[in-house]
């Protein structure tokens, strides 16, 4: 029995002793073993590696390194195990991996083109005693392609829902899609993505429903795919929008102030989708003037006359709606185009006397008459102008005024330049009345002018312009001229009179030599003969010889 005993305790003994042997290795093995990015700070052989990120058809750098190195080699391994490269040899003949730095202590190679099946984990090694190792993970991103938008084919009528699918395969990982009208985000539906059988991507699909207005007409609907492989910015696919809507209507006239007796159109504009291509025009509780002639979108006048008056209606139809608008032809006398608004006012009680008998003020009109505007009792009113208008005023009364004292006389720089003396009295110069400062009384009317129906009236105190009237530098213009002329007229006259006398002083009979004693002769015959021998009683010439 107590054989039994020791050998049952000599196997536990056995037993434990394996055990602890078995624990002591894999101690050592996880000492050993260290796993990627894990460093210990007091092991200067330990390398070290770090992560990197591509996307498909890109390089990526793989960098490993040691703080110190007892001339062991460090080595990259592929995900499958496969040795790259030894130091500077190269252990797998792949022409995308390539040596960039090899020394005792770093070892960088890089791997061009990269492809979804490079994505995993790499693992550098350098061989002392023991080996230690360090991992690098390479994330591959697979690129995803343009979007597609699909569902919209043909246009939609207004108030109608339109569905949009946007999708986009190829991505690694799963991209994210966005919805845009123009530049403003609208919302979808949630993003479903589904993987793709043939390699490690995904296809993301989105969809967009939306009920469109005539506002859509036009628009850009885009969708553009968000995802980290894709440096600038996002891809996006555009999609414009055909609505169909009836037409909005606007009448156009080709003039505002339409005269009687011209030619006129009026113009029918329809805005909408398609284009409207029939108008009907018609004049509302009347039928379309004989002169009136419809061309499609125009109605034209050969002639305006006061019949042409009234409210003209043009219907627009494009096949989806008819739109219509109305618009009202009041024609104008020819007389009342050319009418401006004049404005004048009253003279006040200080230019003229109280006591003078009150002028009355009517113009006639076609069949009315304006009443005479009355005063008050320290002023007089004058007429300013006789208007035709179509209402009769009611009298208005004019409050007193003062008018300030005459101005000076300007004077232009020719009178200055030709007579730097010339003065000119106020009195023969017209002269400007500034506007008298609003008085506390209230606003009388001065003048009634009209222009298309339309009176205007101005206040007693303020003194308007007289369009007639000569400015002062055109009277001062004249006087200088007429000055210049008189004197001018003056030079003239004083040489006549030198030259008239210069002329009578010269007046009288000149003799020649060969008509001497030609008025003491009886004849002819005689004067030729004293003229050539001499005259009686005139000594004859001798002449002396010495």
């Amino acid at each position: 029995m107590s054989g039994m005993r020791a050998r049952q305790s000599m196997t536990f003994s056995a037993f434990q002793r394996a055990a602890l042997r078995a624990l002591a290795a894999l101690t050592m093995l996880l000492a050993t073993s260290v796993r990627s990015n894990f460093v210990f700070d007091d092991d200067p052989f330990q390398p070290v590696t770090q992560d990197e990120t591509v996307a498909v058809g890109g390089v990526v750098t793989l960098t490993c390194s040691v703080k110190e190195n007892d001339n062991s080699s460090l080595q990259w391994s592929n995900t499958a195990q496969q040795t790259l490269y030894f130091g500077e040899k190269r252990a797998l003949r792949d022409n995308r991996i390539q040596l960039v730095k090899s020394t005792g202590t770093e070892l960088i190679i890089s791997i061009s083109d990269v492809q979804l099946s490079d994505d995993g984990e790499y693992t550098c090694s350098i061989f002392t005693m023991p080996v230690r190792t360090a991992r690098a993970t390479v994330t591959v991103l697979g690129v995803p392609g343009k979007p597609v938008i699909t569902g919209f084919d043909d246009p939609v009528e207004e108030g109608g829902k339109v569905s949009l699918t946007c999708t986009s395969s190829g991505s690694k990982p799963p991209a994210k899609l966005h919805w845009y009208r123009d530049q403003e985000e609208i919302q979808g539906r949630p993003d479903v993505v589904e993987s793709n059988t043939d390699e490690p991507t995904y296809t993301v699909t989105s969809e967009l429903t939306l009920t469109v207005t005539r506002d859509d007409n036009n628009a850009l609907i885009a969708c553009a795919v968000d995802h980290p492989s894709i440096a600038n910015g996002d891809k996006r696919t555009e999609q414009p929008l055909s609505v169909l809507f009836s037409p909005s209507v606007s009448i156009q006239p080709e003039s505002d102030l339409p005269r009687e007796g011209e030619k006129f159109f009026l113009q029918c504009v329809g805005n909408g989708n398609p284009e409207p291509t029939a108008f009907v025009w018609r004049r509302k509780d009347a039928e379309l003037p004989p002169l009136a002639k419809v061309d499609g979108a125009f109605l034209r006048f050969e002639s305006l006359n006061k019949s042409d008056n009234g409210v003209y209606e043009c219907e627009a139809d494009n096949g989806i709606g008819m739109g219509d608008i109305t618009h009202t032809l009041l024609v104008q006398d020819q007389e009342d185009s050319d009418l401006f608004i004049l404005t004048s006012s009253l003279p006040s009680s200080s230019a003229f006397p109280t006591d003078s008998p009150e002028p009355s003020v009517s113009t006639s009109t076609e069949d009315e008459t304006i009443p005479p505007f009355s005063s008050s009792s320290s002023s007089t009113t004058f007429p300013t102008s006789t208007l035709t208008i179509s209402s009769t005023l009611p009298p208005f009364t004019s409050a007193p005024s003062t008018l300030p004292p005459s101005p000076e006389v300007p004077t232009t720089p020719l009178s200055n330049a030709l007579f730097p003396d010339l003065t000119l009295l106020p009195s023969s110069v017209p002269t400007r009345t500034p506007p008298s400062p609003p008085s506390s009384s209230p606003a009388t009317p001065s003048s009634v002018p009209r222009l298309n129906g339309v009176h205007t009236f101005t206040e007693a105190g303020v003194k308007a312009a007289d369009p007639t009237a000569m400015s002062t530098s055109s009277g001062v213009d004249h006087a200088v001229i007429g000055g210049v002329v008189a004197v001018i007229v003056f030079i003239m006259l004083c040489l006549l009179i030198v030259l008239g006398r210069y002329l009578i002083r010269h007046k009288g009979t000149y003799l020649t030599h060969e008509a001497k004693g030609s008025d003491d002769a009886p004849d002819a015959d005689t004067a030729i003969i004293n003229a050539e021998g001499g005259h009686s009683g005139v000594d004859d010439k001798k002449e002396y010889f010495i």
